[in-house]
């Protein structure tokens, strides 16, 4: 039985400007099918340009969700630095890119880049947000789940000629070895939410542990893309998102295929109950 109280949406790239209407009516139908999650969080990406009327496709899509909802920044959102990460904060109601929403059950807690920038330059985490995190971490005696639209380095892979990978240079978290580090002195750094890569749900690494520090792992999940999957965008991309359920000793990973209104498996598992 999922726990819906307990149960966060992980809602993929979004691409508001380019997704098809069919697309976002098919997943709005199936969610409000179910039960009311205690959040949806939206991973970044939530437009395609990151112009004011995208942010309003986008915003009237998410506020149709039922229950609350976040969003986070992503590249497309900041796309070619035409706008910068505080005029996307406050277009979406926040007075930052890095943000703490305070759960019954966690702590998320979102950060990003200061810049969309190419290849080594994607996904840096600026000193200064890298010690707003460690500060965050170290105050809250709770699990943390931590959301950044980048994945970290080498966990969600897969076939380059056909996939983005978290292996590419453009699509990762960095600096990788301090944010390691950083996360690795943190036991209640429990998990790494991201999205990015439009990875299938089949994709290795695609919900894993990874390790941070001797003796230290956490999971990474993450969230596909409603918009597509793989590196080029067909209208028979699969439709589908991920659902968490925190426990007091595990979290639960579900997979909804919203086209089809189904929990399907990977892996031949239709939960992956992953020990915290």
């Amino acid at each position: 039985m999922i726990d819906w109280a307990r149960t966060v949406h992980c809602v993929g790239d979004l691409h508001a400007g380019a997704i098809p209407a069919d697309r976002l009516a098919a997943v709005l139908d199936d969610v409000r099918s179910l039960p009311t999650p205690k959040l949806h969080l939206q991973i970044g990406d939530a437009t395609e340009h990151g112009t004011a009327a995208e942010d309003e496709v986008a915003k009237d899509w998410l506020a149709s969700l039922p229950g609350p909802h976040r969003t986070i920044l992503g590249n497309h959102d900041i796309l070619n630095n035409r706008r910068t990460h505080g005029h996307w904060a406050r277009a979406y109601g926040r007075r930052s890119k890095n943000f703490v929403l305070d759960l019954s059950f966690t702590r998320i807690v979102a950060v990003g880049p200061d810049r969309n920038g190419p290849d080594d330059e994607a996904g840096l985490l600026s000193p200064a947000t890298l010690a707003w995190l460690e500060s965050e971490l170290e105050r809250s005696p709770r699990d943390c789940w931590i959301a950044c639209h980048w994945p970290l380095f080498r966990t969600v892979l897969g076939d380059p000629r056909r996939l983005f990978t978290s292996a590419m240079r453009s699509f990762h978290a960095k600096p990788d070895r301090k944010l390691r580090a950083l996360l690795g002195r943190h036991p209640n750094a429990k998990a790494w939410l991201s999205g990015h890569t439009h990875s299938p749900l089949s994709a290795p690494g695609f919900v894993a542990r990874v390790r941070l520090a001797r003796r230290r792992t956490i999971l990474a999940v993450n969230g596909s893309a409603l918009v597509g999957v793989g590196k080029t965008r067909k209208p028979s991309d699969p439709l589908r998102s991920v659902y968490l359920t925190h426990r007091p000793d595990s979290i639960e990973v579900r997979f909804r295929d919203h086209r089809a209104g189904r929990w399907v498996a990977v892996g031949g598992k239709r939960v992956v109950r992953v020990p915290v």
